[in-house]
């Protein structure tokens, strides 16, 4: 598959979401935002979000996203606080809410904050990342969409959306713990990827549009759901997100069709206990976890955020891959909008 530098996909990245009118440091940090998602190994975040129908680039033709949206804190109370995106694209409000949520927690000990009027943030596991380097544990709760494509356990109907939850646990110098997972079986993402390239869905994450099982990925967008994970233990978790991050900020009675909201609690763990000690204590658990002998088949036993984090080594290296499909899409939307397709070459 083509393989593109990081740098000169971001300068792609970058150029695209400029020629739709976005100012230069918004389409910087979307596309990098896009960009660390393929090099961590999440290309349905990465990308592929530029093109087709549920793209960022149809998002602003058909006035979803207001590219030059700026986020703003609307309400402050103490610890807690509510942040308008203002239509703009959800990777600026969700940086800036997990800014805003270290420095509460900074303040306060924890810290509570909400987003709405907010679009797709991308991956979630970026903006824990983002918390852990200031020290801070992080839970971020998403939930409500415009596209409800998910079903609760034993339902035959859509009703939810993919509805992911995210946390960040740092450790003084070691990494830390990045939590990542949507609570159907799949991101909507990772489902349109296999259908863009081909493939096939693993058993039990889709259901046709009559309910019965299926792997193949075109039925989810001819009527079909996605099944939570862990069955009622996924599904619980997947309205609760909701409950979290759209019926308490509002999210569910905004007036365009992304009813996407967010919660992030920010948690400082120098004001639970020393500082030191917590980072002790934490490094502990991880190296104990680590050190378990790993099942047959496996190889050894990892953290989560740890596969991201070699996937980005390796990126570093290699560059992005690109599914065919994916890259020429890419080709066709720049030639469209007058961006340099050269800019894609490959490494």
């Amino acid at each position: 598959m083509p393989r593109v530098g990081s740098g000169r996909l971001t300068q792609f990245a970058t150029a695209i979401f400029e020629s739709l009118g976005t100012p230069a440091d918004i389409a910087d940090e979307v596309a990098k935002s896009l960009v660390s998602a393929d090099l961590s190994g999440h290309p349905s975040h990465g990308v592929i979000r530029i093109v087709g129908e549920t793209g960022y680039v149809n998002f602003v033709r058909n006035g979803m996203v207001e590219p030059a949206g700026r986020p703003e804190a609307i309400q402050r109370d103490g610890a807690t606080a509510m942040v308008d995106g203002n239509w703009g694209f959800g990777h600026t409000a969700a940086a800036f809410a997990t800014r805003l949520a270290a420095e509460l927690a900074r303040k306060h000990g924890i810290s509570m904050v909400g987003v709405y009027r907010s679009n797709h943030m991308g991956r979630l596991g970026l903006w824990a990342e983002m918390a852990a380097e200031e020290g801070i544990i992080l839970l971020m709760s998403l939930g409500g969409s415009g596209w409800f494509g998910g079903t609760p356990y034993g339902g035959a109907a859509r009703a939810l959306a993919t509805n992911p939850f995210a946390a960040a646990v740092p450790a003084g110098e070691r990494d830390p713990m990045i939590v990542d997972f949507a609570t159907m079986s799949s991101a909507e993402g990772k489902v349109r990827l296999a259908l863009t390239t081909g493939k096939r869905l693993p058993e039990g994450q889709i259901l046709d549009k009559d309910g019965n099982p299926s792997t193949d990925p075109a039925d989810l967008y001819e009527g079909g759901m996605l099944l939570p994970f862990g069955g009622h233990k996924g599904s619980a978790l997947a309205i609760l997100m909701e409950a979290l991050g759209s019926c308490l900020t509002g999210a569910e009675s905004t007036e365009k069709i992304s009813k996407e909201g967010a919660i992030l609690i920010g948690i400082d763990p120098a004001r639970f206990r020393d500082r030191a000690s917590y980072d002790e204590a934490a490094t502990g658990l991880f190296e104990r976890i680590e050190a378990v002998p790993p099942a047959p088949g496996f190889e050894e036993v990892m953290l989560p955020g740890e596969p991201e984090r070699r996937a980005r080594a390796r990126g570093a290296a290699g560059g992005v891959e690109i599914a065919p499909e994916i890259f020429e899409a890419l080709r066709d939307i720049a030639l469209e909008l007058d961006v340099a397709p050269d800019l894609l070459s490959e490494r």
